[in-house]
C-alpha cells in the first residue's frame, strides 16, 4: 500500500533530479530516499526509474505518474497554504481560473478594482484553456473563473457577464483598414490566422458565415491562443476574427481591428464550483469583476445588444 511519504520522496526526487538534491528538501539521508521510492514501486509494481551507471532516469511510467502527483500534489499543498494563513491570522485568499487573453486584458483591472477595497488580500490568477478551466472547478482547485461560456457542466455553476461581438483584426495598410465594417464576402481570398477549435460551437458559426457569403479565404496558420493570432496579424501573416479584448494592446502593434458583420458573438462568464459558499471576499470580487466587464474600453463598440449586470 502506498504511502505519503513515499510519493513525497518521489516528487522530491523528480523535481530535484538526484537523490541528493532530494534528501536535502526532506532533510533525510540518501539511502533513506532510495529506500522509499524502492518501497513505492513494489507497492505500485511497475519501475519509477532505470538505475544505469549510478544515475536515475524516470521511465515513461515514472513521467506519467508524476503528473498525477503533481495534480493531486496541488490540492494539498493549497490546503496547507490555508491552514497556515488561518495559524498566522492572515487574510484569505482568492484562486481564480482565466483564459489566457483576459489574464492581460480584464484582470489587471479588475485585480486594482478588488484591492481598492482589500489591498492586503493575496489572489492567485490561474490563466488556463477552456477545459482546463473545468477541470479546476470540478476539481475544487480554484474558488472561481473567467472563461467563455460553456454548456452545462456538472460540479460547475455558472453566472453570464458579457456578451461581445467578433471582430476582424488586420495588419496596418491593409486594404480593408479603411472599412467601418468587415462583412465575411470582404475576406474572400485572403490569407487567415484561424484557431484550432476547443469549443466548437463560435468557431462552427465563423465558418457558417464565411460559407453564407460564398467567402473561401486562405487558412494559411491555425492556433490555440487570441494573442498568438494577433500576433500572427502583426507580423503581416494574414487577418484573423477575434476577440476584440486584446485590441487596444495589440494596436500598438501594428494590428487594426474593425467590427465583424457576421453576426457572431463570445458570451463571458463567472464560474464556481457548484454547491460551494461563497465568502464575502468572493462576493466583492465578483462585483469587481462585474463593474470592469460593463465598463470595460475595447477601443469601439464591441458589445452585442445584450450584457448582463
Amino acid at each position: 500500500m502506498m504511502k505519503f511519504r513515499q510519493i513525497e520522496a518521489f516528487r522530491c526526487l523528480m523535481v530535484a533530479g538526484t537523490t541528493n538534491g532530494a534528501a536535502r528538501k526532506m532533510n533525510i539521508t540518501q539511502p533513506a530516499i532510495s529506500r522509499l521510492v524502492s518501497d513505492l514501486e513494489d507497492s505500485l509494481g511497475f519501475r519509477l526509474f532505470n538505475r544505469a551507471k549510478g544515475r536515475l532516469e524516470p521511465t515513461t511510467a515514472g513521467v506519467r505518474f508524476f503528473r498525477a502527483v503533481e495534480e493531486n500534489f496541488l490540492g494539498l499543498e493549497r490546503l496547507s497554504q490555508v491552514a497556515a494563513n488561518i495559524r498566522n491570522e492572515a487574510p484569505e485568499g482568492i484562486s481564480v481560473a482565466c483564459l489566457f487573453v483576459l489574464s492581460t486584458t480584464l484582470m489587471p483591472l479588475v485585480l486594482k478594482e478588488f484591492f481598492r477595497y482589500h489591498p492586503d488580500v493575496p489572489v492567485t490568477v490561474d490563466t488556463c484553456n477552456g477545459p482546463e478551466i473545468l477541470v479546476r472547478l470540478q476539481d475544487m482547485k480554484v474558488d472561481m473563473a473567467i472563461a467563455l461560456d460553456f454548456p452545462a457542466f456538472a460540479g460547475v455553476e455558472v453566472e453570464k457577464i458579457l456578451r461581445v461581438n467578433v471582430s476582424c483584426a488586420m495588419p496596418a495598410g491593409h486594404r480593408l483598414a479603411n472599412k467601418a465594417m468587415i462583412y465575411p464576402e470582404d475576406l474572400h481570398g485572403e490569407n487567415m490566422i484561424g484557431w484550432v477549435p476547443i469549443i466548437s460551437q463560435n468557431y462552427e458559426k465563423e465558418q457558417q458565415s464565411l460559407k453564407d457569403a460564398g467567402s473561401v479565404p486562405r487558412n494559411v496558420i491555425k492556433t490555440h491562443t487570441s494573442h498568438t493570432r494577433y500576433a500572427m496579424v502583426a507580423n503581416g501573416l494574414g487577418l484573423s476574427i477575434v476577440e476584440p479584448f486584446a485590441a487596444k494592446i495589440w494596436e500598438k502593434h501594428g494590428v487594426i481591428v474593425r467590427p465583424y458583420a457576421g453576426e457572431i458573438s463570445y458570451e463571458y462568464v463567472l464560474a464556481y464550483p457548484g454547491g460551494g459558499i461563497r465568502s464575502q471576499l468572493m462576493r466583492d470580487f465578483r462585483d469587481a469583476v462585474v463593474k470592469v466587464a460593463s465598463d470595460y474600453d475595447f477601443g469601439f463598440d464591441a458589445r452585442s445588444k445584450s450584457t448582463y449586470s
